[in-house]
């Protein structure tokens, strides 16, 4: 796992925001995280490249997937294998990404990106809270990502803290999440 995740920020282009407006039209279910299609966009790319800096970018692949959600319940993404994820939010209001363990968050708002072990339990909530509730988020407008994927090479496996070394417990596809606090029940 790793032990650090990243934050940054990269501004979008007409394009690509015209086309996150048309996503943020799918309300979608409170607290799911949606897909609205996978694509490859060589300006995306290179914009995102360009943000994560030269020893991360040869890592970046060439997929996108453009999320949206209204708030999301706690959950993690194990069944990515061998590499980071990351989130560059392109519309929507002002949330935080919150990983309860690692007791970090990060704020979402658009040009923000940020990369993160997809193992690592995470949710969106707004700006404070600490558990998540579908009630909360009924009337908020969806948060609109494109999604994208490093390859753990070794300058993202340096970059990220990612070694043998593992401490505290292993997150799986089996681990069993509270969704409104984040806290592991228990695992199968």
């Amino acid at each position: 796992m790793a032990k650090r995740i990243a934050v940054g920020n990269c501004v979008a282009d007409a394009t690509t925001y015209s086309r996150a407006r048309a996503v943020a039209g799918h309300a979608g279910a409170p607290g799911k995280v949606h897909s609205a299609g996978t694509w490859q966009h060589d300006d995306v790319r290179q914009r995102l490249a360009g943000a994560l800096g030269t020893r991360l970018a040869s890592a970046l692949r060439p997929q996108f997937e453009w999320y949206y959600c209204r708030g999301a319940f706690f959950h993690n993404d194990a069944h990515y294998d061998a590499r980071l994820f990351g989130v560059w939010c392109i519309e929507g209001p002002a949330m935080q990404l919150v990983f309860p363990r690692a007791g970090l968050r990060a704020d979402i708002v658009p040009s923000r990106i940020v990369v993160f072990d997809p193992f690592e339990i995470h949710g969106v909530l707004a700006p404070g809270l600490r558990t998540y509730a579908a009630s909360d988020y009924q009337a908020v407008l969806a948060s609109v990502f494109i999604g994208f994927e490093l390859d753990i090479d070794n300058a993202v496996a340096d970059a990220f803290g990612i070694g043998d070394d593992v401490t505290g417990q292993v997150i799986s596809s089996h681990t069993r999440i509270d969704p409104a606090s984040g806290v592991i029940s228990s695992a199968r």
